[in-house]
């Protein structure tokens, strides 16, 4: 295998770039640039146009912007093979790019045939150590060895006087059956005030060739839980419903019972929510329809970062407003059940391993939504969590008196394909309806035939501020 010169041969301008330091961003001057998204055209004519209408195209592999990253200016440059993205002014930093180079820069066509994974890190090292070699860069890290669309791939960082002081960070990968490198890079302000390190990790795992599916990372849940920790803000729904034959006194009845809640949240130092909770029953032996026993229920509760005020409203009612930070307030123990819409705590769970899933080996596809879906049998206290944070105001209402330890409930995950975001949790446990039947009601002679708990989360940082009830 040829040890290259990395200077000369991974590229001109990364080159230049990174090892004289004198990075110079092309001129806009020379191609169109466009807002939003690049011109590059993909070299598989056989995948539709409708497919790569919310993706970008490079090569032979499609990736996705952030939302916030619309506004971008990007400019393709046919000569060295890349494209760059200028994310908030144009022809200035902060940049992303991605350049593409052959990997017959690296090894030999005979040596290529026999090439294994271990040697696609090797050369992947000589990626870095050229780079690096030499250079007075601070804050350089060791390569972190992964993967990007199924490739091995390396990603490294450091602080080095490029296009003024900057941060870089750079991800290499190298596919074999295409006989190409990739290389991504983002250079920003070093110490800038906001970071977009954590949007090109996004991207990174956006990537995927065209004409394949996405593959399924090695731990999806550690990816939906880095998802999670980004979010500032999320609405949701969450629906609870039991459809049973009850007897009491002799007396035998159906009844469905359905309590929908709604839920907004802003999260962090100045965490606040509001949740709706809706309530009805269903019968037909009782003479109840849809819509004729309902009640309507709110809670609100508002942190100005100096003190925390909770507000509750039964069935239309005037609103109540107590200060939870005074020992004596009516609604101070409504905290402990706020405390789970504040944080992922199940999906954390999840990711240090604590619980076990899998996952459906194919996408499933919703409304031309790609979902991974994953799938688990809980008991015990991993069934009252996901029942605590997936209803919301659960505990409340369901979790406190029913006994989990000798059932199982099966629960059921999508996952958005793009944003690693949880998009449904389905939680089905008929064994559980007796119990909280009975904790709920008081009826203990039943025959539950659906049990079940499904959360849809609407949106994820769509606003920064719960509005105070008009009181």
């Amino acid at each position: 295998m040829k040890k290259m010169n990395i200077r000369k041969s991974i590229s001109l301008i990364t080159a230049a770039a990174l090892i004289l330091g004198s990075f110079l961003l092309p001129a806009a001057s020379t191609t169109a640039l466009a807002k939003g998204g690049s011109s590059v055209q993909k070299d598989d004519t056989n995948v539709k146009n409708d497919d790569l209408d919310d993706v970008e195209v490079f090569g032979n592999y499609t990736f996705k912007l952030p939302d916030s990253w619309e506004d971008c200016v990007s400019y393709e440059d046919d000569e060295s093979d890349a494209i760059y993205y200028f994310i908030e002014e144009e022809d200035d930093i902060p940049m992303f790019m991605v350049l593409k180079e052959s990997l017959l820069d690296y090894v030999s066509s005979s040596e290529l045939k026999t090439l294994t994974e271990e040697d696609e890190y090797e050369i992947l090292d000589y990626f870095r150590e050229g780079v690096t070699e030499g250079e007075d860069f601070e804050n350089l890290t060791e390569s972190t060895e992964t993967k990007i669309a199924g490739n091995p791939a390396i990603t490294f960082s450091f602080t080095g006087e490029i296009y003024g002081d900057n941060d870089v960070r750079i991800s290499v990968f190298i596919d074999k059956e295409d006989v190409d490198v990739y290389c991504l890079m983002l250079m920003e302000e070093e110490d800038a005030k906001y970071s977009y390190f954590k949007d090109m990790e996004k991207i990174e795992k956006s990537f995927c060739k065209i004409g394949e599916e996405p593959e399924i990372p090695e731990d999806l849940a550690v990816s939906v839980y880095e998802a999670l920790e980004e979010v500032t803000s999320y609405s949701a729904r969450s629906v609870f419903e039991i459809e049973m034959e009850a007897t009491e006194y002799g007396e035998s009845y159906d009844m469905k019972l359905l309590m929908d809640h709604e839920l907004e949240a802003t999260l962090g130092k100045k965490a606040s929510c509001h949740v709706t909770m809706n309530e009805s029953i269903v019968s037909e032996a009782l003479g109840l329809s849809d819509g004729d026993y309902t009640m309507t229920n709110e809670i609100c509760i508002i942190n100005s970062g100096k003190k925390t005020t909770a507000y509750y409203r039964e069935d239309g009612e005037d609103w109540e407003i107590e200060d939870l930070d005074d020992d004596d307030s009516d609604l101070a123990e409504v905290a402990e059940y706020i405390d789970p819409l504040y944080n992922f705590e199940f999906f954390e769970k999840l990711a240090d391993g604590s619980i076990e899933y899998e996952v459906e080996p194919e996408l499933t596809e919703v409304d031309a939504t790609k979902f991974y879906v994953m799938e688990m049998d809980l008991s015990g206290d991993d069934l009252k969590l996901a029942i605590d944070t997936q209803f919301f105001l659960a505990g409340a209402y369901i979790s406190e008196e029913a006994d989990y330890e000798d059932v199982t409930s099966h629960v059921t995950i999508y996952i958005d394909a793009d944003t690693f975001l949880p998009s449904t949790v389905v939680i089905d446990m008929p064994e559980v309806g007796d119990q909280i039947v009975y904790s709920m009601m008081g009826i203990d002679d039943t025959e539950v035939t659906t049990c079940t708990i499904v959360t849809d989360y609407i949106g994820f940082d769509e606003f920064d501020k719960i509005e105070e009830p008009d009181v």
